[in-house]
């Protein structure tokens, strides 16, 4: 909401109240709800061995997982995600991590900024503006989720149920991503088709 609200108008400061807003809205959240408190307190203390039971066990069995993989990561097939409950959903990233290391996680991540970063200058070029709001929203969707995902798993912020797009398991989750990849191969075939301002 807040980026399109950006998008829109070109302010930044609808931008500082929005996460002056999101950040009030945490810290109101996180005193009232006992499950948003568990999941920071998981998060916060994960390797607290009274946690580690219970709350935080998925969590640090997967950055054992992240660990154990390295630089280079373990070879595919040869990892154990299996050790780290529904890695083949929640966790596809620690999972992916311990096998192909480091490296084949950067470039993953690599893939996704590419795919963002199309997505925002599909918005930028067109002279719609409803293209250009539902492109750079789409976009920034996708982009969002691997944030929340891979910042999740890896202690950058709290854990949530999202999944990440393309790789973990969830029909519901990849049709909608594909959905998304149609949209904005839809508005871009639209932008290129669109006549040139020729200034002579």
């Amino acid at each position: 909401f807040i980026a399109m609200l950006y998008v829109a108008t070109g302010k930044t400061s609808w931008v500082l109240i929005g996460v002056i807003g999101v950040a009030a809205g945490i810290a109101v959240v996180s005193q009232f709800l006992t499950y948003v408190q568990a999941r920071f307190d998981a998060w916060l203390n994960a390797f607290d061995p009274t946690l580690m039971e219970d709350r935080s066990y998925q969590l640090t069995q997967g950055i054992f997982g992240l660990a154990h993989g390295g630089l280079l990561g373990t070879g595919l097939g040869q990892g154990r995600p299996y050790i780290t409950p529904v890695a083949e959903s929640d966790f596809i990233i620690t999972a992916l991590g311990e096998e192909i290391g480091l490296i084949g996680l950067f470039a993953i991540l690599c893939l996704y900024m590419v795919f963002v970063s199309r997505g925002l200058r599909i918005g930028v070029a067109g002279q719609d503006d409803f293209g250009k709001l539902l492109s750079v929203g789409l976009a920034f969707t996708i982009g969002l989720q691997v944030f929340i995902m891979v910042g999740g798993v890896t202690r950058v912020i709290p854990l949530t149920g999202l999944t990440t797009p393309f790789l973990a398991a969830g029909g519901s989750s990849l049709l909608s991503n594909w959905l998304i990849v149609g949209l904005l191969l839809r508005i871009s075939d639209a932008v290129r088709r669109q006549p040139r301002v020729v200034i002579g």
